[in-house]
């Protein structure tokens, strides 16, 4: 059964946008407004191009196919988590890499019987997808959970630095908590309080902020940068917008690559003294979420699969204990 993109567009998750071209579909993490500040010519042209990977997105449904197929094509390609990945019934069952091969199609076998399939997309590359077909079989839709959380973050929450897309730790969390999960995390992304909108159709139960480990240098200030003023006007704009909405606000995570741990530990008490003005933000150590080894992390910087697993199920425990 070859399904349309109108009707395939009830299975994503983790998008709030699509746009076709050429039979294509290609969902986004990030609104029609959100997009157009990006495609801004003074807008960072690496955060332009990252804020259009598909990492965190991801699609769900039930069926009774042999298999699920389609034809995808990637703008960008990366060793790590630019894979697409097939779980059913919560179990992973199929890894497909990308590689070099930016056009193709994917064919992944299922299991007999009825099932549920969850399809998560690259971290490190824009996927766009037409002729969604499953074989010999239907399908039925699956309600999106009730509760919303936005997750506003950098690479780490994009996925960047895991194996496959599926572990990154927006992705875990998915697994793990009711909450049906936005991850709006960019490469190399810092405090921009103009970046901060509304998302219509999307009312967050919750949300989690997890920035500050880029642009902490004190050498920045030099380009322009200042840290400890960005912080306050995007806590205090984040505030604007959302009202009583309840926010984790998480400090860097430990790092081991050219740190300057004092000026780290400078950064992180300047977040926690800007969140202690708002009564609904609640500031969560970094440094307590994975444990501060290289062997947790694939490049000195970002988690790898189990440093994401690890911090996934440590929110979740945090998230749990809010309730």
């Amino acid at each position: 059964m070859k399904l349309s993109n109108k009707t395939i567009r009830k299975f994503f998750r983790g998008a709030v946008y699509f746009e076709e071209k050429n039979g294509y579909l290609t969902p986004y993490r990030y609104s029609k407004k959100q997009l157009d500040r990006m495609n801004d010519e003074s807008y960072d042209w690496g955060w332009r191009m990252r804020g259009k990977f598909s990492g965190t997105v991801r699609m769900e449904l039930k069926t009774d196919a042999e298999a699920v197929s389609f034809d995808y094509r990637a703008d960008y390609s990366h060793e790590l988590a630019n894979t697409i990945d097939l779980y059913v019934n919560d179990v992973l069952t199929s890894v497909y890499k990308i590689g070099e091969k930016l056009k193709g199609r994917v064919e992944l076998p299922l299991p007999q019987g009825k099932k549920k399939i969850t399809i998560y997309f690259p971290c490190e590359s824009k996927l766009e997808i037409k002729n969604f077909t499953l074989v010999n079989g239907g399908y039925e839709a699956i309600k999106p959970k009730r509760r919303k959380l936005l997750i506003l973050g950098d690479s780490i929450t994009q996925g960047a630095g895991v194996e496959i897309s599926s572990s990154a730790y927006a992705n875990v969390l998915s697994r793990e908590i009711d909450y049906d999960i936005l991850a709006q995390g960019i490469g190399g992304y810092r405090f921009e309080p103009c970046d901060l909108m509304k998302i219509d159709g999307f009312e967050p139960e919750k949300i989690i902020v997890f920035l500050g480990t880029n642009y902490y240098e004190k050498s920045c200030e030099e380009r322009g940068f200042f840290y400890e003023k960005a912080v306050n006007e995007y806590y205090d704009k984040l505030s604007e917008l959302f009202g009583d909405t309840p926010v984790i606000a998480i400090t860097p995570l430990w790092r081991n690559n050219d740190v300057d741990f004092e000026r780290l530990a400078w950064c992180t008490t300047k977040i926690k003294e800007s969140c202690s003005k708002h009564k609904q933000i609640t500031v969560v150590d970094g440094f307590e979420l994975v444990p501060c080894v290289d062997e947790c992390f694939s490049d000195k910087v970002h988690p790898n699969a189990y440093g994401a697993t690890l911090l996934a199920q440590s929110i979740r425990k945090i998230i749990e204990k809010q309730k």
